[in-house]
């Protein structure tokens, strides 16, 4: 089984101060012009690329070699090499729908040993599928399955193998080996792959270069926007066996096995393994840096309170416990279950696992799919038309997200009646309390906007990949107003999604705040301290009273 694996990549780019630029004299000073490439060079491109787009992998190979040879300087060179190199990206494609890339769980799958041959190609569309299938094998992610974008990043190697488990000693001996018989001094030692693959753990698990991981997924994303946003990938490599997880990359060998579930519960929700082959106790800064929620480090059997799934235990959570054993090692770490794909098989999480994968799901997206219209602009209606708030809710696959709305009357910006009298403290000045408000834009509503984790600016803004877990305290209380029974649910036709609308032309002529909260109620959280599993949407809203329609002239009396 796959151990767990963290790595963390640093990229520094060298920063060199140039000097300024020479002042322009003029409007009419030179400027160089913009290279223009050579159309007959571009036209030959586009044909190898639509070769490629069909599925003629070797004809298009060589179409873009001889777009290379014969176009050298064209701006579109780096990309046909990409494209044609012996190790190659031949493309991207979606293999599992679940919305816009902004408001989704991006994850590519890619494939390494695999060469362009079109069998290689057909069963490496076929592994990646396969990802698919196994990992909503797992009753959470089946669940959640239309938060999740799933590409499939394809790629051909120019050879098949995973590069043995070889200590340097070893290593020196077979390139000595085949220089004797006349062979190239890498041979059946480095394969020449796309991920180039390694036999690289204790019991030969595979694990894949993850500088080439996302080399890939770099170009794929250049091409298609989106399907690098949150950077998660399982890597499987045709001839690797068992897999390592960690750093967003769950490195896998054949894909239909229960090892993808383990791997992405490694490298996606941050779990650690709960088999044990070691036979003592971590020590040291190892035994200091684990931590998971499914792992706890202790030379003594923990009391129930301590252990990080505490909570459960005392719900009386059937299948947790407190078991010794985990993160690989016999002593010294406890972990929650019996049993569990984190274990040594099958496809499905123990509680302890699946409510953390949950709550990270949450962490990337908002319960709220889609609001309308969007929060800050003031909301104007007059009483009895029919404008309404409305939002959609993400869809689970069997349950619905809870919908409840709250609506609070501003004290002192009450309208006029519709007989005109005036009511509330501004005298019947209506557009006097409008400006005012419209002008403030409500200080404690830029406030929710700006809170880290709510529907903001920047890395936690509305429906932009991981939305943080900044303080969140204020969702420990319902929002305020009191919670409405005017929301309902539109109709639809078909499949489309639920929306959940607020008539707000029912509402009596005045200045409200209303807030929509959404919920996953799902009983397999049994603890939210950061309150992921909901969502808020606040907007200003003005109801203006029903115009009275002008009264008949009166007649004069008849003489």
């Amino acid at each position: 089984m796959g151990g767990w694996l963290l790595l963390l990549f640093l990229t520094v780019g060298a920063v060199r101060a140039q000097d300024p630029a020479p002042p322009v004299d003029s409007e009419d000073a030179a400027v160089d012009p913009e290279p223009v490439a050579d159309p007959a060079g571009t036209e030959a491109y586009e044909k190898a690329l639509k070769r490629q787009r069909k599925g003629a992998w070797v004809g298009a190979r060589n179409a873009f070699r001889s777009f290379i040879k014969k176009f050298p300087d064209h701006p579109l060179v780096p990309e046909a090499q990409e494209r044609s190199g012996d190790n190659a990206y031949l493309g991207t494609e979606l293999i599992h729908p679940g919305g816009p890339s902004q408001r989704r769980i991006d994850v590519a799958v890619m494939g390494d040993g695999f060469t362009i041959s079109g069998t290689d190609q057909g069963l490496q569309e076929k592994w990646a599928k396969l990802c698919i299938k196994v990992l909503f094998n797992e009753d959470g992610f089946d669940e959640y399955q239309d938060y999740f974008n799933i590409w499939f990043v394809r790629l051909a190697s120019f050879e098949e193998k995973v590069d043995p488990p070889l200590s340097p000693e070893d290593i020196e001996k077979r390139r000595k080996k085949n220089k004797e018989r006349g062979r190239p001094p890498n041979y059946k030692i480095d394969y020449n792959t796309a991920l180039d693959c390694k036999a690289a753990g204790p019991q030969g698990q595979v694990m894949a270069d993850y500088g080439k991981v996302y080399k890939w997924l770099g170009i794929a994303h250049r091409d298609v926007p989106g399907c690098g946003d949150d950077r998660f990938v399982i890597a499987f490599a045709r001839f690797g066996q068992l897999g390592m997880g960690g750093g967003g990359i769950a490195n896998v060998g054949r894909p239909d096995k229960s090892i993808t579930v383990h791997e992405f519960g490694h490298s996606f929700s941050r779990l650690l393994d709960e088999y044990t082959i070691n036979p003592g106790s971590p020590e040291g800064t190892w035994g200091r840096t684990l931590r998971a929620a499914n792992a706890y480090v202790s030379p003594e059997e923990p009391k129930p309170t301590e252990v990080p799934w505490a909570h459960m235990l005392e719900k009386r959570i059937k299948g947790v416990g407190i078991y010794e054993g985990g993160a690989t090692f016999k002593k010294g770490v406890w972990r929650p279950a019996a049993s569990c794909a984190m274990n040594v098989g099958g496809v499905q999480f123990c509680p302890v696992c699946r409510e953390q994968s949950i709550l990270v799901i949450y962490e990337y997206v908002s319960p709220i799919d889609e609001l309308s219209p969007p929060q800050g602009p003031v909301v104007k209606a007059v009483e009895g038309d029919a404008t309404e708030l409305s939002v959609t809710p993400m869809r689970p696959k069997r349950k619905k997200l809870k919908v409840y709305w709250y609506v609070e009357p501003e004290v002192g910006r009450k309208a006029t009646t519709p007989g005109g009298d005036p009511t509330g403290d501004n005298g019947g000045n209506l557009d006097g309390a409008r400006e005012s408000a419209e002008d403030a834009v409500d200080d404690e509503l830029a406030e929710l906007y700006r809170r880290p984790g709510g529907l903001g600016l920047g890395r936690s803004s509305p429906f932009r990949g991981y939305r943080g877990t900044g303080n969140r305290d204020h969702y420990a209380d319902p929002p305020p107003g009191e919670l409405s029974k005017l929301g309902k649910v539109a109709k639809s036709k078909g499949k489309a999604p639920r929306r959940h609308v607020f008539p707000v032309g029912e509402l009596a002529p005045g200045h409200y705040r209303i807030t929509v909260e959404v919920r996953d109620e799902t009983k397999w959280v049994i603890k939210d301290d950061r309150h992921l599993l909901k969502e808020r949407a606040t907007w200003r809203v003005f109801v203006d009273p029903k115009m009275q329609p002008a009264a008949p002239p009166q007649q004069p009396p008849k003489k």
